[in-house]
């Protein structure tokens, strides 16, 4: 059993070295978990994952996908606007499926923590 797991977690390793960038895609979802629901993209040579969000008036919309290195950095440039009713969010990343997080809060960073744990805990168990 402890050879089998070895060598799943092997391929896995293996294939997400030699893969092509994989992002979250979506466009105008209402919650980050929608968001994620999507089948992903596969990014072409130079891009990158982005995630723009934008809150107007309690009404919130986050678009995920690849774009061109460059776009994201100069969108990157102007970071995070907040006015009042109203603000705007795009950051980049170039990890396999790096854009998971839709928003800034602490609740899914909680929760992915939690998830992961509960991952180790089952791993644990398997393994003995």
């Amino acid at each position: 059993m402890k050879t089998c797991l070895m060598l799943f977690l092997l391929a896995c390793f293996v294939t997400y070295s030699e893969s092509a960038l994989s992002c979250f895609s979506c466009t105008d979802a209402d919650t980050n978990l929608k968001c994620n629901l999507h089948v992903p993209d596969v990014c072409a040579s130079g891009q990158v994952c982005r995630t723009s969000t934008s809150s107007v008036g309690g009404s919130y919309k986050i678009n995920k996908g690849c774009a061109d290195k460059t776009q994201c950095d100069i969108q990157s440039v102007f970071g995070s606007v907040n006015v009042v009713v109203a603000s705007t969010s795009v950051k980049c990343c170039d990890n396999f499926m790096c854009n998971i997080n839709g928003s800034t809060t602490a609740r899914m960073n909680l929760l992915l923590l939690v998830l992961s744990a509960l991952v180790l805990l089952v791993v644990g168990n398997i393994t003995k």
